[in-house]
């Protein structure tokens, strides 16, 4: 079956299909369904390997008379397991607060309900240089940020292929007085929400 003729919504994931792969020497004939066909070949793709060197390493570890069709279905579950604690150590609040701190420039983070979710010193000290009333033991509490575009279509468009970065403008409240600016937007590494990281430039 080719690629063309799967079904387009996720039942694709369930069509078997039989392949003949040369593994060494040899020629084996194996049917899995279409997603563990998918998983092989990107374990292949990011080994630098070809999938019939993939099935041969599970083939090596099998147990004699073991199946392995059920065994190279484990090695796809496991390489989606490791690959998903990686991208764990990578995601997440506490790795958004990293790229906030390490940022020189005034830096934040915003969610999608509005909430300022981190936020680096330099841009508390922003801040309070840009507004006279401001005390200087002022919490980040009291500021309020809003973008010059609507949040949902700056996420939506960050998401788009090749993105990556957007310019908009912003502004800071607190209490009546406002900082107006522009910022270099990105996609927080966030899995369970929404969320952009701004780094204000200067001006």
């Amino acid at each position: 079956m080719n690629k063309e003729a799967l079904p387009t919504d996720g039942a694709w994931a369930f069509v078997p299909r039989f392949r003949v792969i040369r593994v060494g020497d040899d020629r084996r004939g194996i049917r899995l369904e279409e997603i563990y066909w998918t998983i092989l070949k990107d374990m292949a793709s990011s080994g630098g390997v070809s999938v019939g060197d993939v099935i041969e390493g599970c083939e090596a570890r099998l147990q004699p008379g073991g199946n392995l069709s059920s065994a190279l279905r484990v090695e796809a579950a496991r390489h989606l397991q490791q690959e998903l604690g990686a991208a764990r150590l990578r995601t997440g609040v506490q790795a958004v607060h990293n790229q906030v701190m390490a940022s020189p420039s005034p830096s934040f983070a915003l969610s999608d309900d509005k909430r300022l979710i981190a936020h680096n010193p330099t841009f508390m000290a922003y801040v309070r240089s840009r507004l006279s009333r401001l005390p200087q033991t002022s919490t980040v509490q009291g500021v309020r940020l809003s973008l010059d575009v609507p949040f949902a279509d700056l996420v939506e468009k960050l998401k788009i292929p090749g993105g990556g970065v957007a310019t908009v403008g912003f502004v800071v409240g607190v209490d009546e007085q406002l900082i107006r600016g522009r910022l270099n937007a990105v996609l927080a590494p966030l899995v369970d929400k929404d969320a952009i990281i701004g780094f204000i430039l200067p001006g």
